[in-house]
């Protein structure tokens, strides 16, 4: 043999020896001739026990016994099932143990010889991971399938490589439909192109959150949250967007239970501040004087029913602020503002609850105007709450430092008092809702617990931040910063006063003697003159000899009707501008019978007569003609406030009332009012859609909002001012209308409660 010859046989024998997959080869009888070292390895046989010896020994039943007709059949007819391909097969150990092989055989000739050679792989292990993946994959598939959300897995080409039973199931599709489709194809052309970008958007490696509604195969319209996540590619695709996730949740019930929140907010909201505000406003005049001197034993009765009233509303208006906060409804109507008149009516406000504590309150102004773009109600609530704590928590005797100064680019305000402090484990959580240092002290100093919190979220939404300095012991600095504003804004300045009104005299037209003489009676006792005629005819006659500041008007009057009356009332040059209150036991289908006559009726009382109605009805009416007050047209459905707020501001303005929108167009035809205050819950109906009415008009009579609900910024400018009712306190209301209305007066404070 030659050198060459031996040569390579050594280096193919080198080959063989060191290859990692087990090689054997055999005879066209099936006996072992070749064993390398990677085979001896896998089967636990030595080379020289094989060798010469069938290589069904390799092979458990029953393919041991199959195997030699096999390679019978094939060298017989040609025909094979593996020779050239490869298969999994199962190995049989020295030990009797089996394991799973991948098996290739090839066919050769050598010297006139038909030779098989086998190429081995044990693929226990590479199983042992495949079935390990099928597991988890199917326990993937089997949660994702009980989750109640869509999950998807889709590729760059925006075709779903997993998704789960619920997609199924939302779409009517099976599996087929939607595996390896795009979700163009799976949602539909119209679906598609309202998400289109948001898919875009998270290829560009970028998260998305949206909220869209789904047709579901039953018909039933299904709200879905949906979140778009990038899913990041590894080894070499290191940091590429290969595809995204999808997570789509049912958030039917949580939409229709927010529904349900915001009606419970608007109930509490209105049927709650509604009747505060009358109770509030009532208490307040009575413990004002209202009603005469009360004795001291009253005076403290009334004045416990009139904290703990506050209290209530204190409460109300927190537990709606953080509710409006915590789900992102909360909006500020920002202005650039110099902050120290704000902080100085602020604390003027606080001050008579100071005094109640003997805590003495001093503010150091600014060097000079510091600007800021904030919600002024909303920082004066901040303010109002950090004061009230602070006076709360400090010793009697003691002062409550209240300090504004500039820090680089902004305006830090700090309250400083001298109280214990805050205790260690209690300042992590001081912002917290509801959190309270001590139950029992929280109790005797009154609270929620919600103030803090809300003034966060508020000095956070004006774009500042919030924070306290404390030692125990050692008293609680708290401070918040805004950021300063370059530009300041103009002050208006207030104008000038109106005049005030005369006595009058009135005539009752009435058929009924005894109701004529009734209605006298109550006029003379509020110190009116009263006549009395009980026909059309001497109506004309008194009419004729007297004159008179208004007449009122039965709608059945003998000898004439009652609104042909005031049509001959009209027709006179003398009477064409005399005030009319009609008296009627049909009063509301008399207003709306005669609705778009042209009668000028200052108002419509019903029969059997209401006195305190009567007489500010008769004040209204004269107030139109003779009086040098304002005005004021109050568009309210709740009579106590109507009665409220006429006993508020009665000293230097008239009012008209009323309670539909409807009542409120006809009080706009008959008369010019000075200023319109309206509510905006009037039944079905808002009182926004009265504004329209009120700017047709020429000249158009400035509107206070004063409404139970908060009020859009963007609709409160619409108005020239808005008041909340359960924020509002008489001297408020009374600065507020004196303000628009021109009138020099006292600014008084805003929002004077507290809100812990």
């Amino acid at each position: 043999m030659s050198t060459s010859l031996r040569d390579s046989e050594r280096h193919e024998r080198a080959l063989l020896d060191n290859v990692d997959e087990g090689m054997l080869s055999i005879s066209d009888s099936g006996m072992i001739e070749l064993f390398n070292p990677a085979a001896e390895r896998m089967f636990g046989y030595r080379s020289k026990e094989v060798l010469g010896k069938n290589v069904s020994m390799l092979m458990p039943q029953p393919y041991r016994s199959e195997h030699d007709g096999y390679l019978g059949r094939y060298l017989h007819t040609g025909q094979a099932k593996i020779i050239g391909t490869g298969r999994e097969v199962t190995g049989l150990r020295s030990d009797g143990g089996v394991f799973p092989m991948d098996l290739r055989v090839s066919e050769f000739f050598l010297g006139g010889r038909r030779l098989f050679i086998g190429s081995m792989r044990d693929i226990t292990e590479s199983k042992r991971i495949t079935e390990a993946l099928r597991a988890s994959e199917l326990q993937l598939r089997q949660l994702t399938d009980t989750v109640p959300a869509l999950i998807a897995d889709l590729d760059l080409e925006q075709r779903f490589r997993f998704h789960n039973k619920a997609y199924e199931e939302l779409f009517g599709l099976n599996f087929g439909q939607i595996n390896g489709h795009t979700l163009a194809e799976v949602l539909g052309p119209q679906t598609y192109g309202g998400v289109q970008d948001k898919v875009e958007e998270v290829l560009r490696g970028n998260p998305v959150r949206y909220e869209r509604d789904q047709m579901t195969p039953q018909g039933d319209l299904r709200s879905y949250a949906f979140q778009f996540f990038p899913r990041y590619g590894d080894n070499e695709d290191q940091g590429k967007v290969l595809g995204f996730f999808v997570l789509g949740t049912d958030i039917t019930e949580l939409k229709r239970i927010d529904r349900m929140k915001t009606e419970f907010v608007s109930t509490v909201s209105h049927e709650l501040r509604t009747p505060l505000t009358s109770i509030r406003g009532s208490l307040g005049l009575i413990a004002g004087g209202v009603a005469g001197e009360l004795p001291e034993a009253v005076k403290s009765l009334v004045g416990i029913a009139k904290n703990n009233c506050e209290r209530l509303i204190r409460l109300i208006n927190d537990i709606l602020d953080s509710e409006k906060i915590e789900s992102g409804k909360m909006r500020l109507d920002l202005q650039v503002v110099d902050i120290g008149p704000l902080l100085q009516q602020a604390l003027a406000a606080n001050e008579g609850f100071a005094s109640q504590h003997r805590v003495k309150l001093q503010l150091r102004p600014p060097d000079e105007p510091l600007q800021v773009r904030i919600d002024s109600d909303r920082l004066t609530q901040v303010v109002t709450n950090l004061l009230s704590n602070a006076v709360k928590f400090s010793p009697p005797e003691s002062a409550v430092e209240f300090n504004v100064s500039r820090v680089g680019q902004q305006v830090r305000v700090e309250v400083a008092d001298h109280g214990p402090g805050i205790s260690e484990e209690f300042r992590s959580r001081i912002f917290q809702k509801f959190s309270q240092a001590d139950a029992s002290d929280a109790r005797q100093k009154g609270g929620t617990g919600l103030g803090l919190s809300i003034s966060r979220a508020l000095i956070e939404k004006m774009g500042g931040q919030i924070g306290f300095r404390s030692e125990a012991g050692a008293g609680s600095p708290f401070f918040f910063e805004l950021p300063e504003w370059r530009d300041p804004a103009p002050l208006r300045q207030p104008l000038k006063a109106r005049a005030s009104a005369s006595r009058p005299r009135i005539l009752i037209c009435e058929g009924d003697p005894d109701v004529a003489r009734l209605i006298s009676m109550m006029l003379n006792k509020a110190g009116f003159e009263a006549d009395m005629a009980y026909s059309a005819a001497q109506a004309l006659a008194f009419l004729a000899r007297n004159a008179y500041d208004a007449v009122t008007v039965d709608l059945k009057l003998p000898g004439q009707h009652g609104a042909a009356f005031i049509s001959a009332l009209r027709g006179e040059e003398r009477t064409r501008h005399l005030p009319v209150v009609m008296i009627s036991a049909m009063a509301e289908a008399g207003r709306l019978q005669f609705n778009h006559k042209p009668l000028t009726v200052s108002d419509w009382l019903e029969k059997p007569i209401d006195e305190s109605l009567l007489i500010l009805s008769v004040r209204r009416a004269i107030a139109g003609l003779h009086s040098g007050k304002p005005l004021i047209l109050h568009v309210e459905d709740d009579l106590d406030i109507q009665r409220i707020t006429e006993a508020i501001v009665q000293d230097f303005a008239d009012f008209e009332f009323a309670a539909t929108l409807e009542q409120a167009r006809t009080r706009l035809r008959e008369h010019r009012f000075d200023l319109v205050l309206l509510d905006l819950a009037l039944g079905e109906d808002s009182g926004w859609d009265l504004v329209a009415d009120i700017d047709a008009l020429d000249p158009r009579p400035p509107v206070i909002v004063f409404s139970a609900s908060d009020v859009d910024p963007t609709d409160g400018r619409r108005a020239e001012a808005v008041l909340l009712k359960a924020h509002t306190s008489n001297t408020e209301l009374l600065n507020t209308i004196q303000r628009v209305l021109r009138i020099p007066g006292d600014p008084g404070p805003t929002r004077p409660q507290p809100l812990s």
